[in-house]
């Protein structure tokens, strides 16, 4: 296996971080691979994806053992690298679950929640211990934080560097749900396939309307927009007919 790895067979698609000695932190080569890999996922015409790391971590983000600072470019790094590929995850235009199994930090904790759900084992670890090596968090961890903790819980994490696990992440709605490790991948493999048996091309457009961040009037406005080129495809034929035959749809994604 390659350092960014793929699995492009059926629907679903996943797309894995494989340097388990490194606990997965990546090189700037490896973070340009893998947004190369959301871009080509994104165009490939699956309908779900998955993102995960091989080993016992999830990502712990940039690999900075054999950096100087005093001699590192850190703004061109991040964005040649890191800033490239969460912004790659971000954009790939289907469904993205995150399955995160033990640290999940940096670099990582931008990759997961880049993707649109988040799921965890129960023992993973999610934090921003940037401060313990004199940095400031990167990789959206100030805007992650504070839209789904609030300001002074994202404050409090991003000074002390405390981690939480999986568990606690789940209760405080950082996270989807927290399971059993050993059930991870397969609960994030089943999410994955029932949502790409629905329409995708709907949920592309409500990925879209949730990314814009539009206030009230301006997403009323946007899923008008969006359902009236919906109704026309094949899936949204589908859905009316298959509601008005009281029978299950059968969507294409199309």
């Amino acid at each position: 296996m390659q350092a960014i790895d793929r699995i492009a067979d059926g629907a679903v698609q996943e797309i894995i971080l494989n340097r388990p000695d490194k606990m997965n932190a990546l090189g700037n080569s490896e973070f340009q691979a893998l947004a190369a890999l959301a871009v080509a996922v994104g165009q490939s015409g699956a309908r779900a994806a998955i993102l995960r790391g091989e080993g016992r971590a999830f990502c712990t983000g940039q690999d900075i053992a054999s950096l100087d600072p005093s001699a590192t470019d850190a703004e061109r790094l991040m964005r040649e690298g890191v800033n490239r590929a969460i912004e790659a995850v971000y954009a790939i235009p289907v469904p993205t679950i995150a399955a995160v199994q033990g640290h999940c930090v940096g670099g990582g904790f931008g990759l997961a929640f880049a993707c649109d759900i988040v799921l965890a084992a129960e023992d993973a670890f999610f934090g921003s211990p940037f401060g313990k090596i004199g940095c400031v968090a990167d990789s959206a961890t100030h805007y992650h934080l504070r839209q789904r903790l609030g300001h002074h819980m994202a404050s409090e994490l991003i000074y002390t560097g405390r981690m939480l696990s999986g568990r606690e992440a789940a209760e405080r709605g950082l996270i989807n749900a927290a399971l059993p490790p050993d059930r991870l991948l397969a609960e994030a493999r089943k999410m994955a396939a029932t949502i790409a048996q629905g329409p995708t091309l709907a949920f592309r457009e409500s990925k879209r309307i949730l990314q814009s961040d539009a206030g009230f009037a301006a997403t009323l406005d946007a899923e008008a927009v969006a359902q009236g080129l919906n109704i026309k495809t094949h899936d949204g034929v589908e859905g009316f007919r298959a509601f008005q035959e009281k029978r299950p749809p059968r969507f294409t994604g199309f």
